[in-house]
């Protein structure tokens, strides 16, 4: 796309295009192989996460960090999705996905991330939005809360995943991880293709990495 708009958009293209290369030294991190749990969350100091105080990242590469918390009423929506403990593993991911939205929608309200849209480059500016190293790390926050409070019976928190390396075809991304305890099939937590406060997609780790989307998404540079 960014010599698409050097053809054919010239001059009238040249912010936008600054700003989206600017840009593309972030992806690097994107385009990441994955990693383990523990070592993201000691990287970003974010192992003593806990819902009266916790942190998130925004502003691309987690290059802000904001400290949040939650209210009771809000902390009590996460826990009434999980009061009944979840019959299959299936049931507890599409959990999952409902209570990282309650989650990215009380943090977005404290942080000014509520105007993040998915993708990343469909709006490229400002402290507010989110590239897939921010939504990877806060995501990881968010199932590192259900984990401690016991709501995960079915599921192990085991990381981050990468995929594309640009030279591939494909563009970096990365996002968070868990593994199904009972199979050990590894399961994608994406939020970056929604936006704010919308439900995570929780797919195959296996799918995810063979270019996985959600039908319709693009991520326009430009």
């Amino acid at each position: 796309m960014i010599l698409d708009s050097l053809k054919n958009g010239g001059t009238a293209a040249a912010p936008k295009l600054l700003l989206a290369l600017g840009l593309l030294a972030l992806l690097g991190a994107c385009g990441s192989p994955g990693g383990d749990y523990d070592k993201l969350m000691a990287e970003r100091n974010f192992a003593g996460a806990k819902p009266e105080r916790f942190s998130i990242c925004h502003g691309h590469g987690c290059r802000l960090v904001s400290d949040v918390s939650l209210s009771d009423l809000e902390w009590h929506k996460v826990g009434a999705l999980f009061a009944e403990p979840a019959a299959s593993a299936d049931i507890e991911r599409a959990r999952i996905a409902m209570a990282t939205a309650i989650l990215e929608e009380a943090t977005g309200r404290q942080t000014g991330t509520s105007v993040d849209t998915a993708g990343t480059f469909n709006a490229i500016s400002g402290n507010a939005q989110l590239d897939c190293v921010d939504e990877t790390s806060n995501t990881s926050v968010y199932l590192t809360l259900l984990a401690k409070a016991g709501y995960l019976k079915w599921h192990k928190l085991k990381g981050w995943a990468g995929r594309g390396i640009l030279i591939d075809g494909s563009w970096p991304h990365q996002t968070a991880v868990v593994v199904e305890i009972k199979t050990g099939k590894a399961f994608v937590v994406d939020t970056w293709f929604e936006d704010n406060g919308r439900p995570a997609h929780v797919v195959s780790l296996e799918s995810w990495r063979d270019g996985w989307k959600p039908p319709g998404f693009v991520d326009s540079m430009l």
